[in-house]
């Protein structure tokens, strides 16, 4: 009996690591791969010009960082993200050179970094890429064994971030707005299918792929009316009201209209019918925002909550421990100057996005892996020079290739490329098995402190859990149910009920490729994930109705109802 639970166990186990490696559909980014290697040209002819590849090592290192997080995403999130990689890269180099030489200074400024970076890395994405960046500059400042000042280090490293970032987003001068547009008439669309799709059985699909729509266009600065017209579609959802064609067809039009760089401006006809309001409102030229704006000192309030929850602090003690032993087993093994890998590899594989699971671990480590293995094969040939750059600036290529595919692809070029950067100016004295042995040991201290032995690896990640988004759907109710002047910060309690309440529901589908007990405990939370998007969908319901003059006794019951099923729900499942 136990050899046959051991059995699956190890099929589920498999299959988990399959799903995680499966690419995806879309097409590889091919002009912007180009425009990357491009960019490595002209850091790596920097370097001969001024004669001192050692700062073309360091720029490859700034521009590998840089384009890792510059390869998806709108063009504003990218700005944002390259920006706090880049300051936390610059201060993590700068500390890590710094530090006493001592093994306690060192281990000390490790666990300090770490932690750091678990602790922002919740609070969205930025902060992520700041939280790793620092990690990973501690790290490279430590055991990077450059003979250049830490000040000509942190300078070279955000000039190679600089060039990076100027070359892959130089389009947006030329295509401003274009991909903002795309995003938001994405929303228009996915609310037109979910319209259409009332009542029938794949109407709870069509409603996640506008959640997931909504949370693309949310990082532009043209969401506004995309964000009215969703939350119209989600009301119609929840009242289980069919909606006209020629509504979904004006919904289209409106689509086809920003698409083509126009301001949505439909009218729509059927405005008898009190449910169609909202939706014919949030077509207007010009809708209004409802609500005041989330006031700056709320907005530092909620992120200082969020980097203090329980979660959080666990995540960065997680990640702090995981850096102090890399450091601890680098120091102990080889001389301080040549121990980049080690560390790297372990503050790669533990990134600290908040609650990271299965899918991004595997991938991280399949990526490490599958890197380091190339570059110590290749340096094993070519140990440094020329054809080094040429190798760095054909990873920084893959990376952006691949970024649409296949996160652990990306990784192997990131890995690759911030590898090699540290052979462009000297050959590594330490033989290639050496190189490949320390990441094996980094991925093992990832692996097993980060995940094995960490008490909150059985249980769903912080993203998949109901506590904040139940909490958060209640306050949305009581302030529903008010007259709409009566109401208290109304947009950013709306937005929190809606962001949180996908936000489990994308954690849960993401869990399910977990080895046992979490895909077990996801598969449990699905669908309770989904009665507690359509219960603040009902919420939204009852606000419109109340709105329009209407008395929606049985509205309030019924999300009275679900609640109390959900709280039930969510204490099974934890």
């Amino acid at each position: 009996m136990q050899q046959h639970r051991l059995m699956n166990h190890i099929a589920a186990l498999s299959g988990s690591v399959i799903g995680a490696l499966r690419p995806a559909n879309a097409p590889w980014a091919v002009g912007s791969a180009l425009w990357a290697m491009a960019t490595a040209a002209l850091i790596g002819g920097t370097g001969v010009l001024v004669g001192d590849l050692q700062v073309a090592g360091v720029a490859f290192l700034g521009a590998a960082c840089a384009v890792g997080f510059l390869a998806t995403g709108s063009y504003r999130a990218r700005w944002r993200a390259v920006i706090a990689q880049a300051s936390g890269g610059a201060l993590g180099i700068g500390a890590g050179t710094l530090v006493p030489v001592s093994t306690a200074g060192l281990v000390l400024t490790a666990a300090t970094a770490g932690t750091i970076s678990g602790l922002i890395g919740g609070i969205g994405s930025s902060a992520t890429a700041f939280g790793m960046m620092l990690s990973v500059g501690v790290a490279f400042g430590q055991f990077g064994g450059s003979s250049l000042p830490w000040w000509q280090q942190v300078l070279w490293y955000l000039a190679g971030a600089a060039v990076a970032t100027v070359a892959l987003l130089a389009s947006w001068a030329f295509r401003r707005g274009a991909q903002e547009r795309r995003a938001v008439a994405g929303v228009f669309d996915a609310a037109a299918d979910l319209c259409a799709a009332i009542g029938a059985a794949d109407a709870s699909a069509a409603r996640a792929r506008l959640a997931a729509a909504s949370a693309i266009a949310r990082a532009t600065r043209q969401h506004r009316q995309a964000d009215l017209v969703a939350l119209a579609a989600a009301a119609l959802y929840a009242q289980g009201k069919p909606v006209p064609d020629p509504a979904i067809e004006a919904i289209r039009l409106a689509a086809r209209q920003i698409r083509a760089g126009k301001q949505a401006s439909v009218v729509l006809s059927e405005r008898d019918d009190p449910w169609l309001l909202a939706l014919a409102d949030a077509l207007r030229p010009d809708p209004v925002r409802p609500g005041a704006p989330v006031p700056a000192t709320s907005r530092l309030s909620s992120l200082i909550r969020t980097a203090c929850s329980r979660d959080t602090v666990a995540n960065g003690v997680r990640i702090g421990l995981c850096l102090a032993v890399a450091t601890g087993i680098t120091v102990a093994m080889h001389e301080r100057t040549h121990s980049f890998w080690l560390p790297l590899t372990t503050a790669v594989i533990v990134r600290p996005e908040y609650a990271s699971v299965f899918v991004r671990t595997v991938n991280r480590i399949f990526g490490t892996l599958i890197g380091a293995l190339l570059v110590t094969g290749y340096l094993a040939v070519w140990p440094s020079g020329l054809p080094v750059v040429v190798a760095t600036a054909l990873a920084l290529g893959f990376v952006v290739l691949s970024a649409p595919k296949l996160y652990g692809l990306s990784v192997i070029g990131i890995t690759s490329a911030a590898l090699l950067s540290q052979s462009i100016g000297q050959p590594d004295p330490n033989a290639p098995a050496i190189r490949l042995v320390d990441t094996l040991i980094g991925a093992a201290v990832a692996v097993v402190f980060g995940y094995l032995l960490w008490p909150g690896a059985r249980r769903l990640p912080g993203s998949a859990r109901f506590s904040s988004a139940l909490a958060a759907a209640r306050r949305y109710f009581a302030e529903a149910v008010k007259p709409a002047g009566q109401r208290r910060r109304w947009q950013a309690t709306r937005d929190e009920a809606y962001r949180l309440a996908h936000r489990v529901r994308a954690g849960a589908e993401a869990a399910v490729l977990e080895p046992p007990p979490v895909s077990s405990l996801a598969a449990q939370a699905i669908p309770a994930a989904i009665e507690l998007e359509d219960a603040v969908d009902a919420i939204t319901a009852i606000s419109v109705a109340i709105d329009g003059g209407d008395d929606p006794v049985a509205l309030i019951d019924d999300v009275e109802h679900r609640l109390a099923r959900l709280d039930q729900s969510a204490v099974a499942i934890r």
